[in-house]
């Protein structure tokens, strides 16, 4: 074996270690994602009612609100997977759909720049997604958009089009996860940077006819779900909700006091910039600052977007100006033997057998989902609950009929931010006490930490049933629950460990 072939086996040998150590934490640390609980149950719906949901289905107080289920293909997943193997299948997935995604980020980055600065890139990718690696259909749809833009990078840097067939690709995309609409966008950028960037007048015509065909036959795919011309415009009407996008976690700015691996990544990029002088033309700079802007103004677009979008906006211009050109080829990462197969193989099921083994719902969950099932028979008696945002989620899993949940295009702005004003009791107790007795509310859910339990405490005609550090339950006195259940409710709240003490702690 010569010196070259010799560093190559080394090189591809140190990348199949690399990728899976990535998978492996990737299966050790994905999480449920509280949102991928009412997900299962909408697949479910789906399956048992053989059509999609076009109203506010699990919640009694929008259940007749139009509503778009644009990501019901991911949910028909998800429900699939989760019956036949539970959590550990779902993790299974969500960590098979993002080493897809990084197989197709690295292909794309190796045919362009040298294979060490690839892994960089792959790695930062990998950084970045970190917060946001769960069994959500942004993960199962990440693949898909990895593939979309690579394509349309190749087509604008080979001074050609998109090949006509990938429209179809935005069928599953627009059925699958919100995020389709930007890669609407991309087409329409991508497509300005292969024109203005050509100099003949008369190539620059036809690309400009290609590109708007291609554009034309994407925007047609876009159309071909459930819900026609409203899955398209539904992206629109999220980011009209100002309100819930300046109050839901997810959406706010990243939090610079704690760990956030987008900090770390713009030290690098900016570092990196300023040692080596680096320059990017004019349409990858627009587009790097975008991905910048939508990353500093919602922390969810630094995971979703920056992470897999920028190594593929800066390798071409990097390995010009690194002088890194490609090195290495994946395809050098296939199989070729019997025993490579059979290390895979191995790997493979050493994976299966851990992924059992591993508990992947939170404490939170867990407690949750156990005082809920217990409380199942109860429901004709505790009639109409005012719940929790966060907790809404544990509810429909459970089949629950929720005040409030997480789809927030259900429920639009007003109603939400009326829901947050009166629980928060900004505007004294009354809103509380009107809104008790319009929807007829007999019971609450909270977590222990939010002030209505306290005042809910301090009022005779309401009683405490359970109450521990994740949740407290109050039922109004009109009502009552079984003795069998409330000696069911103190066993799970005894099951709980007690908390450290200063002496333990310290």
């Amino acid at each position: 074996m010569n010196t070259i072939d010799n560093e190559q086996s080394k090189t591809r040998l140190f990348i199949l270690v690399l990728l899976a150590y990535l998978i492996w934490i990737t299966a050790a640390n994905c999480g449920t994602g509280d949102d991928t609980y009412w997900h299962i149950k909408v697949g479910e719906w789906i399956l048992d009612n053989k059509k999609v949901p076009s109203t506010g289905i699990f919640s009694y107080t929008a259940e007749n609100f139009p509503w778009v289920s644009h990501e019901w293909l991911s949910a028909v997943l998800l429900y699939a997977v989760f019956s036949l193997t539970g959590w550990p299948g779902l993790v299974f997935l969500a960590t098979l759909s993002l080493t897809l995604a990084m197989l197709l980020l690295f292909n794309f980055l190796v045919k362009r720049i040298s294979v060490n600065i690839s892994i960089i890139f792959m790695l930062f990718a990998f950084f970045l997604l970190i917060p946001h690696i769960m069994p959500r259909p942004h993960i199962l749809a990440l693949p898909v958009m990895v593939l979309w833009t690579s394509q349309l990078i190749t087509a604008s840097e080979n001074k050609t089009h998109p090949p006509y067939p990938l429209a179809l690709l935005m069928i599953i995309w627009s059925n699958m996860h919100g995020g389709f609409i930007i890669g609407i966008a991309f087409v329409l950028f991508f497509a300005a940077e292969c024109v203005f960037t050509t100099d003949d007048r008369i190539l620059r015509i036809t690309l400009l006819k290609r590109w708007l065909l291609f554009f034309l036959l994407s925007l047609l795919a876009t159309l071909i779900t459930p819900h026609g011309v409203n899955g398209l415009l539904l992206p629109f009407k999220l980011t009209d909700q100002t309100y819930t996008i300046n109050n839901i976690a997810e959406w706010a700015s990243p939090d610079f006091h704690s760990l956030q691996p987008l900090e770390y990544w713009l030290l690098a990029f900016i570092g990196l910039s300023l040692y080596k002088g680096l320059k990017l033309p004019f349409f990858r700079l627009i587009f790097l600052l975008g991905l910048i802007h939508l990353s500093l103004k919602y922390v969810r677009f630094s995971t979703d977007l920056l992470s897999f979008l920028s190594p593929m906006i800066l390798a071409a211009s990097f390995s010009k100006q690194l002088n890194t050109p490609p090195d290495f080829s994946i395809s050098t990462l296939y199989p070729k033997n019997l025993k490579q197969w059979l290390a895979i193989g191995l790997y493979i099921t050493a994976l299966v057998i851990y992924l059992p083994t591993r508990t992947v719902e939170s404490k939170q969950s867990i407690q949750v989902g156990k005082v809920l099932s217990a409380l199942q028979k109860e429901k004709t008696t505790l009639g109409n609950v005012l719940n929790s945002y966060g907790l809404s989620v544990y509810l429909i899993h459970y089949d629950y009929p929720v005040f409030i949940d997480s789809r927030a295009e259900l429920y639009g702005d007003p109603f939400i931010k009326k829901y947050f004003t009166t629980i928060s009791l900004k505007k004294g107790a009354q809103p509380l006490l009107d809104l008790i007795k319009d929807r007829r509310i007999s019971w609450t859910i909270f977590e222990t930490k939010l002030p209505i339990n306290a005042y809910l405490g301090e009022r005779p005609d309401w009683r405490k049933i359970y109450s521990d550090k994740y949740l407290t339950i109050y039922l109004t006195d009109t009502r009552e629950i079984s003795g069998s259940t409330k000696q069911q409710l103190q066993k799970i709240k005894e099951s709980l460990p007690e908390p450290e003490t200063e002496e333990e702690t310290d």
